[in-house]
């Protein structure tokens, strides 16, 4: 289990999310800061076992509100990691997803996100 709680920095600010659900395949939190609502679902799926196909996914909406209440719109960001072609390795899964999650600055974020590539 990851927490009850998960606090995210967003915006410079500190969001806690709360743990609404979990089961043995995964977890729902969330969280509010102003008029932003939070989403954090991690999910896994696990093959019969010695057959390939295991995820493990981390994916955080984000719901923004003007001030009357009215959706504005939903920003995600989604994490998969996943061993295909053959059973799991955990140092094998850590180190790509550690890969990932370097190339992903803050600099690289902005190009990503104004369509550089």
């Amino acid at each position: 289990m990851i927490g009850d709680t998960i606090a995210l920095t967003y915006n410079a600010g500190t969001v806690t999310l709360v743990r609404a659900n979990q089961d043995n395949y995964g977890a729902e939190y969330f969280g509010e800061s102003g008029n932003d609502k939070f989403s954090l679902n991690v999910k896994h799926t696990i093959p019969g076992r010695g057959k390939p196909g295991e995820s493990h996914l981390a994916r955080l909406d984000v719901e923004h509100y003007d001030a009357a209440g009215v959706l504005l719109r939903t920003a995600s960001a989604w994490a998969v990691i996943r061993t295909d072609q053959g059973i799991q390795n955990k140092t094998n899964s850590e180190n790509a997803a550690k890969a990932l999650t370097a190339f992903l600055s803050a600099a690289n974020i902005t190009k990503l996100v104004s369509r550089e590539s």
